[in-house]
């Protein structure tokens, strides 16, 4: 299966009081078999390597226990 381009609208924002805003990311190269957070590691790396913020994700045990991934 071929890799996917997502489009993703992620709300940034630097802190609890700091106003925020939606960003829009293009991301190629994904892979369907990826998990939501291998999608994030993948997004993370290109927005560092381009000198930019990651995009925090609130839980990433990655253990299949919390159900957030």
């Amino acid at each position: 299966m071929a890799d996917l381009t997502l489009h993703l609208k992620i709300w940034r924002q630097a802190g609890p009081e700091a106003e925020g805003a939606f960003e829009d990311i293009e991301v190629d190269g994904i892979s369907p078999d990826m998990s939501f957070l291998e999608m994030f590691d993948v997004v993370n790396e290109r927005l560092v390597a381009d000198g930019r913020e990651p995009v925090e994700v609130p839980s990433d045990c990655r253990e299949g226990i919390c159900g957030t991934c």
